[in-house]
């Protein structure tokens, strides 16, 4: 089933949206302190963190520009910002380009690569002991 371009433009722009909320609300809402803020499942009930731990208040950080902040919360939303920016940018460049081009996250080397990635630090940030424990939120 093919959209025309006018749903999918309506979609892009619903996207869009809700993503603006979701950075206002997120600019305007400290993680740290509410108690309405989603807290980690996984933490809640182990104790450890998952790759996600952190990442709210990360996300925070960045929208005031407390970048250095940002990663102490979470190293691995670097990753996910540049993956988020390179879609961008392919969509971007698929519109105004639209001849077939190669996506790297489409590459089985690079899923690999992630979720090695991935799995890696989630082990590593729940390793107590020095220089480890500097990727625990």
């Amino acid at each position: 089933m093919t959209l025309n371009k006018l749903t999918k433009t309506i979609l892009i722009c619903f996207g869009v949206l809700v993503g603006l909320l979701v950075l206002w609300l997120y600019f305007n809402i400290n993680p740290s302190g509410q108690l309405f803020i989603p807290k980690c499942p996984f933490h809640s009930i182990t104790g450890l963190h998952c790759p996600g731990c952190g990442s709210q208040r990360a996300l925070h950080d960045f929208l005031h520009g407390r970048i250095l902040d940002g990663f102490q919360h979470n190293f691995l939303i670097g990753m996910g910002l540049l993956v988020l920016l390179y879609k961008i940018f392919l969509w971007i460049r698929a519109y105004f380009y639209p001849q077939k081009s190669n996506n790297l996250l489409y590459n089985p080397k690079t899923a690999w690569l992630i979720l090695i990635l991935i799995i890696a630090f989630w082990i590593l940030r729940n390793l107590p002991f020095s220089p480890f424990n500097i990727l625990a939120p």
